[in-house]
């Protein structure tokens, strides 16, 4: 089992584009350390979901880089998930996810202890502490609305996050490099979703379901110019 997966990328233009290849290196990571979906769900009956995340970077990369990733040690209820991205001009950037267990049919959270592989690692250390903040939005005004299509679920039957940041994206400022986005509530397919933005210092994002509950929450900003 490795402490650190690298993978090797072909080319990122956008935050989407870099969150799908974090996604891409994520799923191999968990294979390796035998937590992956399928392993979870046959074993303990439970699945793995994003909750937060936190992606910078200096610049994208002009063509291929590495996305390396590594886990720390989980809490009660959450683990985090760093990545390191680099090229052959040096780091570029990293992000940070929080991820969460839920029982599989009854969507409620479960304890990491309930599975045992997560408690013995391989954790890098010193672990890294950079922590995730709560994301408060201002008011925000409708924007555009968008419904959920088969192509856009995953294996937990559910919005696949880079679908939701690829959404949000288009509605944000060209040059972009930062992003921080927590995810609410579930979405599925056939599900409308109105999303309302705020230009305030950073660009939000919330996406609203047809119940009025929040699914999800973005801020983007300009890390440095570019």
């Amino acid at each position: 089992m490795q402490e650190r997966l690298d993978l090797r990328c072909q080319s990122a233009h956008s935050l989407s584009d870099m969150t799908a290849a974090l996604e891409r290196a994520a799923i191999l990571h968990s294979i390796d350390l035998q937590i992956d979906h399928d392993r979870m769900l046959s074993r303990y009956g439970v699945l793995w979901m994003l909750m937060r995340m936190r992606l910078t970077v200096k610049r994208f990369p002009e063509g291929e880089f590495t996305v390396q990733t590594f886990l720390r040690k989980p809490s009660s209820v959450a683990s985090n998930r760093d990545f390191l991205l680099s090229d052959e001009k040096g780091e570029f950037g990293s992000a940070v996810q929080t991820w969460v267990l839920v029982h599989a049919a009854e969507r409620r959270l479960a304890p990491m202890n309930t599975v045992p592989e997560l408690q013995n690692g391989p954790f890098p250390q010193p672990e890294r502490t950079s922590q995730l903040r709560r994301l408060i939005l201002p008011q925000t005004a409708p924007a555009a609305l968008w419904t959920v299509t088969p192509d856009q679920i995953d294996s937990n039957g559910h919005l696949n996050n880079v679908h939701y940041i690829r959404h949000a994206e288009a509605l944000a400022p060209a040059g972009c490099t930062g992003l921080e986005i927590m995810f609410d509530r579930e979405c599925f397919v056939g599900e409308t979703l109105r999303l309302e933005s705020a230009d305030c210092d950073s660009f939000f994002v919330r996406g609203v379901k047809e119940n009025g509950e929040e699914s999800f929450r973005a801020r983007f900003w300009k890390e440095v110019s570019q």
